[in-house]
């Protein structure tokens, strides 16, 4: 006799998850309200009474749960308004919900969106089918073979079709096959779940080679039935049993004794690897029972023989999928192996969802096995194998000099901390950038090169040192040498503005810093020149001068087509009529901002008809006033302008009335003297200061 046991048996990841959870839910004693399952977790009557007698609360609406309990969502998933209303209540949600299955609602409620129909390939009232149907916005259509398909009234254009995750392989390659060329191109998804179709492949493949198969799971479960009705087509000695128990009542009417047979095992998703191991054990007491001189095989050294993992071993596995918390890998051993999920965020060149496609074998750290009566449960870890391979790598790159990428990780009091495949890396603040670095928290996640400065593995815990600053500094230098050798006046450059002070901006052209004068960031009087640039801005800067043998470059940043000053004798002609705003007033005349930085002079003698004492006696900052050109320079930048030559502005003639005449004569005398040279000095001291260190 000989027994073949499919690999792809009991449990899947998701109903493992699920009633993994359900049990650390009962061993959380400071829960003071109950817990439910909204529909069992697993068709297994065996691991439900357990449940059950543990105190967890099965039912099928939310009507029976009450507010703020605990619900447990099984790995079917639910329906959106379900989730809706148990939120509503206050419930704590445990979503076990299969990411095989998350992927579906996604796509159809994306799909649903978009305005598409949606086909279902599954069984109607099926929970999982239900909530796939809850995600679609219109009623969806659910076919549960090729010709339910066919006799579906859709519109060809605006279809998709989907499958449950449990849905037979052969089944819904017939139904793509016969209606691939009535939905349009990339409207067809298999959502058929990676470990359904290996079990239904294995199963396929099982029955072939067997003489009697024994499918175990419940006829409550819609994948086990798929394996039984797979089985059964193709070995007519199949027999679906629960457990044990129904094994019993069956082997008495087989007679295989002294026969060559080969019997065959598989199991459904929901069938824990326990009631697995006890039906192999039962198969082996009958067998020692009914044939004392068989010797071919003893069913109890078989399970001995099963492939154990051993604490501590580096052993290989495929990715097989994933969800929010662990990475599930296939180490060829009746349970899959999981790995904490973070443990592929320290490694950034990873594309897990690729590895999950591919199913990409992987060396993998076992840290633990545990058996329980609910299976095996096989902590693996990545990172501590990646750890070996990535701590050789930094030691030949602090050796040889040479940068390495890196991710931030978390930050610390006086730096941050990156890794590189699970290698912690200290950063000093100091070592980030050129200059001082105050916001640590913006480093976080983010990627960097650096060089590897310190590398102590002698410690008891290994000690790593790395600096961006230098790799920088590195860098700088072999990009300075390169400006020297270019550098003309007149150039242009792209830099990044590095520190401000008083007098001018500093700006790094590639590997050299260049000074911007506070006098060339503006055509406009500035008081600061954090009032046109800040640190870390890129602005286009041009060469104005330059000492290779001090090292020293003046930059220019204002253009001449900025200058308001740019051909005023062109667009402001004499004689030309101008609106404008007055800004300042002095005594010898007011300044009228005819456009943004651009002011003209109009001498208190051309205010008004009427000799004024000084320009608020008629004018007010603020006031709009149209005015003649009579004098325009590029040049001297200078334009003169009358306001009594468009519309002068008399004063009252009671102001006038109550001046003592000889006050009136003495003022005339002293402006007519001091207009000229008031006027010019004023608007010297207007102009822009140049040429200042």
């Amino acid at each position: 006799m000989r027994l073949i046991v499919a690999k792809t048996s009991g449990f899947c990841f998701g109903v493992d998850q699920a009633v993994r959870r359900a049990y650390t839910c009962l061993e959380d004693t400071n829960r003071k309200m109950p817990t439910y399952m909204l529909g069992a977790l697993t068709h297994n009557e065996s691991v439900i009474e357990d449940l059950l007698s543990r105190g967890i609360l099965l039912v099928d609406t939310t009507e029976e749960i009450l507010p703020e309990s605990t619900v447990i969502i099984r790995a079917h998933g639910i329906r959106p308004d379900i989730r809706r209303v148990l939120t509503d209540k206050g419930c704590d949600l445990i979503d076990c919900t299969c990411p095989f299955v998350e992927k579906i609602h996604k796509i159809v409620r994306e799909e649903s969106a978009k305005g598409y129909q949606v086909m279902i390939a599954g069984a109607k009232g099926h929970p999982e089918v239900e909530g796939i149907c809850g995600e679609a916005l219109d009623p969806c259509l659910v076919v549960g073979s090729t010709a339910e398909a066919l006799d579906q009234h859709f519109d060809p254009e605006r279809t998709i079709l989907v499958s449950q995750t449990t849905f037979s392989a052969a089944e819904f390659d017939k139904i793509r096959e016969n209606i691939k060329n009535k939905i349009a191109k990339g409207r067809i998804f298999d959502t058929i779940c990676s470990t359904t179709e290996n079990r239904q492949r294995e199963a396929s493949e099982l029955s072939d080679l067997c003489d009697y198969v024994f499918v175990i799971g419940s006829r409550t479960s819609s994948n086990t039935m798929k394996l039984f009705d797979i089985c059964k087509s193709r070995c007519a000695d199949t027999y679906l049993i629960g457990g044990a128990d129904d094994l019993r009542h069956i082997l008495p009417g087989l007679d295989w004794t002294g026969k060559d047979v080969t019997v065959g095992i598989t199991a459904g998703a929901s069938t824990p690897s326990s009631i697995i191991r006890e039906v192999i054990r039962t198969m082996s007491e009958n067998e020692a029972t009914t044939n004392q001189e068989q010797t071919d095989i003893n069913f109890g050294d078989y399970i001995d023989s099963i492939p154990q993992l051993r604490k501590n071993a580096t052993v290989k596995g495929a990715i097989t999928s994933a969800d929010n918390e662990y990475v599930y890998v296939d180490v060829h051993d009746k349970s899959e192996g999981r790995i904490p999920r973070h443990e592929f965020a320290n490694d950034p060149d990873f594309d897990l969802d690729a590895a999950i496609a591919e199913h990409r074998e992987i060396e993998v750290y076992v840290r633990s096995v545990r058996n329980s009566d609910m299976g095996k449960e096989i902590i693996l870890s990545k990172a501590h194998v990646d750890f070996g391979k990535y701590k050789a790598q930094i030691e030949e790159a602090y050796e040889n000099k040479t940068p390495v990428t890196v991710k931030v990780t978390n930050v610390v009091k006086d730096g941050v901390i990156a890794t590189l495949g699970g290698v912690d890396i200290y950063i000093h603040r100091t070592q980030l950038e050129m200059n001082a670095v105050d916001d640590l928290d913006s480093y976080r996640g983010k990627t960097l090169q650096i060089l590897i400065t310190q590398y102590d593995p002698d410690k008891r815990r290994l000690r790593v040192s790395g600096s961006r600053r230098s790799l920088l500094n590195n860098i700088r230098r072999a990009k300075a040498d390169e400006v020297w050798d270019s550098i003309v006046v007149g150039a242009h450059y792209e830099g990044v503005v590095r520190s401000l002070t008083d007098f001018g901006a500093f700006v790094d052209i590639g590997g050299v810093d260049g000074l911007v004068h506070v006098s060339e960031l503006s055509w406009n009087r500035i008081r600061h020149p954090s009032e046109v640039v800040k640190v870390g801005d890129t602005i286009d800067v041009f060469v104005k001068d330059f000492d290779p043998e001090k090292k020293r470059i003046s930059l220019g940043y204002k253009k001449a087509e900025d200058d308001p000053y740019h051909d005023v004798e062109d667009r402001f002609p004499v004689g030309s009529i101008v609106h404008g705003k007055v800004v300042r007033m002095f005594q010898f005349g007011a300044f009228v901002e005819i456009e943004p930085g651009l002011d003209a002079l109009c001498h208190v003698s051309q205010i008004s008809n009427v000799r004024l004492n000084k320009p608020d006696d008629v004018l007010k900052e603020g006031m709009e006033v149209d005015a003649r050109v009579l004098e325009v320079s590029n040049e001297a930048r200078r334009i003169s302008i009358s306001i009594k030559e468009v519309e002068p502005i008399d004063p009252a003639m009671k102001e006038l009335d109550e001046e003592a005449p000889a006050v009136q004569e003495e003022a005339r005398v002293e402006e007519a003297e001091a207009t000229t040279n008031e006027a010019e000095a004023t608007t010297n001291e207007a102009e822009a200061p140049t040429n200042e260190e």
